[in-house]
């Protein structure tokens, strides 16, 4: 679920070859004056007072990015102006990070302190193409505007799951209610217009620079370059019939179970969930206010039949489901959390097996729970959700070629764990509650040979070394940023053996 439009991965707080922080604060401001020579002021904000300054430095979904003052803005409108700008920081010696959606809530993957900020949000272009049903989407906006663009045609492209969501996203796999016909988001890609550290522009496809394109199919951060254009296999977008059930916190268990057996034993690909476990930081009560169990049901067409028996015949006190179009889809509100969408958010993954065999999801659940009820005061939202990787998923991204995940067949399931703290904790005190979380999350062990999800992880759980791929991916990220460019000067994954 993030917003980094980066592909590939590497350092996280790398310094710059200059000698030291000092000649590294300088190299920001001097980057800024050669980026405002050669764009224009009006592509390029260095004060801090600018609304647009403001605004952007603002947007970013875990608030703690928010505290990171860039030496200047760069908005490029074409793959030439960030070219141009990738080649002026490289020759300050700047750091810098390159932003679209502002989801992803590690430091530094699309913030910066005391160098140049690329936000890409002005690069909106989008088209269809009738003739051949591919489209095209350039990184700026949120999937939830290229959605809307797209339902024109009665088309949709594979992307994220909630409108508000970045197409950095994207690059990191991409999980979509469309995964369980048409794989991830990356097996979608067809063609990659991508800007080379070097600055150079090329193309990524499986014909042109495949090993590239292979690379930026979920390989995630930043070691590859920058992705300014996507052509991507469109969908059709019809009516889908979809909602919320919520259910009461004494339904636990067998709500569990029914995602174990869904995950487990649905053969339907159109059927998609996310069973969403929260706690909120509510006065306790007799009505237990403080919990809720979501579960996000759709099914793409206008009658799911009976994917989702096992969850409507618990009686759950509300049920929202409904025909919807999809960009109604990926609108439905989130009980309980909707008033934090912002704030301080980290996430975190696991990964379990096929639930019939493998009951780590479960055990995870019982962490989870028991940290939440040890911890209240702590934290003001914390959630667990369940996402189910379905054969079919796993076996249209085999089909489409495969991605930098190798993903094993399905079924099994991958786990995000959410913690939102409230901004008056201390440094020491958040400090304390992320290492609990952190420690809560490793205490129950990750199914061995499974990848852990790039979208979904805190970066010291090095997500990269869980893919079978990895090794493949370290090389290529040394022939396309040979020098250490974007390993030295911008954050995201650790590529170091």
């Amino acid at each position: 679920m993030y917003s980094f439009v980066l592909c590939s991965c590497l350092a996280l707080f790398a310094t710059t070859e200059a000698a030291g922080p000092l000649a590294q604060i300088a190299s920001g401001p001097a980057a800024c004056a050669s980026l405002t020579s050669s764009l224009g002021a009006n592509k390029v904000i260095s004060s801090q007072l600018n609304p647009n300054y403001i605004e952007t430095t603002y947007n970013y979904w875990n608030s703690k990015q928010s505290q990171y003052t860039p030496s200047c803005i760069v908005y490029p409108v074409s793959s030439q102006d960030v070219s141009i700008s990738l080649k002026a920081i490289k020759a300050a010696g700047s750091r810098f990070a390159i932003k679209a959606g502002g989801h992803n809530p590690n430091t530094f993957y699309s913030s910066v302190e005391d160098g140049v900020l690329i936000s890409l949000e002005k690069m909106t272009t989008r088209s269809y193409d009738s003739k051949t049903t591919l489209a095209t989407y350039q990184p700026g906006g949120t999937f939830g505007d290229i959605y809307e663009y797209f339902l024109q045609y009665h088309r949709t492209v594979v992307g994220a799951r909630l409108a508000g969501v970045g197409t950095g996203l994207a690059l990191g796999g991409g999980l979509s209610f469309l995964s369980g016909q048409y794989g991830m988001a990356v097996d979608s890609f067809r063609e990659l217009e991508v800007v080379l550290p070097s600055g150079d522009i090329v193309t990524a496809s499986a014909t042109k620079n495949p090993d590239l394109f292979f690379a930026c199919k979920g390989g995630g951060g930043n070691a590859y370059g920058v992705v300014t254009k996507y052509t991507v296999q469109s969908r059709p977008a019809g009516t889908f019939y979809a909602g919320n059930l919520i259910y009461a916190l004494q339904q636990n268990n067998d709500v569990l179970e029914a995602i174990g057996n869904f995950t487990s034993y649905n053969t339907d690909p159109k059927a998609s969930i996310i069973g969403t476990y929260e706690k909120l930081l509510t006065p306790e009560t007799d009505f237990n206010l403080d919990s809720a169990i979501v579960m996000f049901l759709v099914y793409d067409g206008p009658d799911p039949g009976k994917a989702f028996d096992n969850f409507t015949k618990l009686n759950p006190l509300i049920n929202t489901m409904g025909q919807k179009n999809y960009l109604e889809v990926v609108n439905m509100p989130i009980p309980l959390s909707t008033q934090i969408t912002r704030g301080y958010n980290i996430f975190r993954v696991a990964v379990h097996g096929d639930p019939a065999s493998d009951q780590g999801f479960i055990a995870h659940y019982n962490a989870w729970d028991a940290w939440c009820e040890a911890n209240k005061g702590d934290y003001v939202l914390s959630s667990v959700d369940f996402q189910p990787i379905a054969k079919s998923l796993t076996d249209a991204s085999k089909t489409q070629g495969g991605n930098a995940m190798n993903m094993p067949s399905g079924p099994w399931i991958w786990l995000n764990f959410l913690i939102n703290t409230p901004p008056t904790q201390s440094n020491g005190t958040y400090n304390a509650v992320q290492e609990s979380f952190r420690d809560m999350v490793n205490s129950v062990q990750n199914k061995a040979g499974l990848p852990l999800f790039l979208n979904d992880a805190n970066y010291d759980q090095n997500p990269l070394k869980t893919f079978s791929t990895y090794r493949k991916l370290q090389t290529l990220k040394k022939r396309y940023d040979p020098d250490g460019f974007f390993a030295k000067h911008t954050g995201g994954w650790n590529f170091n053996a």
